[in-house]
């Protein structure tokens, strides 16, 4: 890669301060609104629930966390019930406790090797499905649109009017909060740091204890995508392709290259290459050392989700031509191609010689690893935008409706569902003892594994 000095990395407040105030934060369940030119401290009203305990608390930006006091809900706020949605008169589904209700009625997926299976019918759920209920949930101050982090007994989540927020993942009680003027990806902490990018083209790194800011790397163009960190390095990548690789304790840029991928959407490393994706066409794959690319495929498709790359493999969907490819992650020559009814947007996952892939017509897909023949297929109801997440035994997968699946590896099966206050978009995070999801709504929800 050839170093650049076209862009800049700047100091940031170390007093913790900032310089925007929300108007309003609170359990209203909509996207509040916010002056960006006031001044002051950044301050709200965070409301937790946790079954029938309604959590109150002010939340400075700068403070160490504050005494937490239970308070009910304030008369004309909106409430929420355990297993989400809207607290209402005549429903009847608000539980105390986690947990997941009375055995399921379950449809499976059609099993087959052979590529053209028929489809199955919708797997929404009945009311006398396997309900899964929220150990707790809490308002983050705007729509949640990427997956939540998990990483050493916090939440980290991003939101698309610019908070960055760090929950306690016990409690759902937020430890620090961060405003950046515009959309913000994925968090991403490291041992000191947490490093997050939002779509004006700064890049962040935050004092993982209180969440002030350190220092901002600046791009010509968003850089949403979250960053990867790789040992000492940070790597960033902004929507018109510039890849810049940065020190990840001082943000100094070491080097750079552009690749040709436009509109980015995504960037995974594996095996010494860098794998870039884009909307206006193709998968490009780059030395990570010097930035040269090794190869390029289907340039002329949007493709929206990383590749998963596993052994010599790598694993990509298509937007337009809803196809799902494996191609050799060296050289991008195709080993097999299965052809979907509709886009992908998301990445593939792949565990123990299966491929899971969410489509945007609803459809959840187990391909073969090895000739992408069908085992089993689904249909959620809504459109998939976000990724599968594997564990040993289940797949879980979020819906434009506001369910989130769990169903079973082997056959699809449902084994429970949960209902959001809103959309899911992104994907869900798997924590030791609790998966975490954020809706459009601006809500995060722990619910058990």
């Amino acid at each position: 890669m050839e170093g650049e000095d076209t862009r800049r990395t700047t100091a940031g407040n170390r007093d913790g301060k900032q310089t925007r105030t929300p108007s309003e934060f609170g359990g209203t369940g909509r996207r509040d609104a916010f002056d960006r030119n006031a001044t002051g401290e950044f301050q709200f009203d965070q409301v937790v629930r946790r079954g029938e305990t309604t959590i109150s608390r002010s939340v400075e930006w700068s403070s160490e966390r504050s005494t937490t006091t239970d308070e009910a809900s304030s008369e004309g706020r909106t409430t929420f019930i355990s297993d989400g949605g809207v607290d209402a008169p005549d429903s009847s589904r608000a539980s105390a406790d986690a947990g997941i209700d009375a055995e399921p009625e379950t449809q499976s997926g059609t099993s087959s090797s052979d590529v053209e299976t028929e489809r199955t019918a919708p797997i929404a759920p009945t009311d006398d499905s396997r309900r899964a209920h929220a150990r707790w949930y809490a308002q983050v101050g705007g729509p949640v649109e990427t997956s939540p982090v998990v990483r050493d007994g916090s939440v980290y989540v991003g939101t698309e009017n610019g908070f960055v927020c760090r929950i306690d993942r016990r409690d759902g009680v937020s430890d620090w909060l961060f405003q950046a003027a515009n959309a913000v990806g994925s968090p991403v902490p490291g041992p000191e740091l947490t490093y997050v990018g939002d779509r004006n083209g700064n890049l962040f790194a935050l004092d993982g204890a209180s969440g002030a800011r350190e220092w901002t790397f600046e791009a010509d163009a968003g850089v949403e995508v979250s960053p990867v960190l790789l040992g000492d390095t940070l790597y960033v990548a902004a929507r018109d392709g510039q890849v810049s690789a940065l020190d990840a304790v001082t943000g100094e840029q070491t080097a750079s290259f552009r690749s040709p991928a436009r509109a980015l959407t995504s960037v995974r490393i594996a095996g010494g290459s860098l794998y870039a994706t884009g909307l206006d066409g193709g998968l490009f794959a780059h030395d990570l050392d010097g930035g040269d690319e090794r190869f390029r495929f289907a340039p002329s498709l949007a493709i929206a989700g990383a590749p998963a790359v596993i052994g010599d493999t790598a694993y990509v969907g298509t937007v337009d031509g809803d196809r799902i490819y494996a191609l050799d992650a060296e050289t991008g020559e195709m080993e097999w191609r299965y052809e979907a009814d509709d886009g992908i947007w998301s990445s593939p996952a792949v565990g123990d010689g299966i491929v899971y892939v969410g489509c945007a017509d609803g459809s959840v897909l187990a391909l073969d690893a090895r000739d992408g023949a069908v085992r089993w297929r689904v249909q959620t109801g809504a459109r998939v935008w976000g990724s599968p997440v594997v564990t040993d035994e289940l797949v879980y997968v979020c819906n434009d409706d506001g369910l989130l699946l769990a169903l079973d590896r082997a056959d699809g099966r449902l084994r429970w569902h949960f209902r959001a206050h809103d959309s899911l978009v992104g994907a869900p995070a798997v924590g030791s003892d609790a998966i975490y999801v954020g809706d459009v709504a601006g809500t995060v929800y722990a619910l058990p594994p």
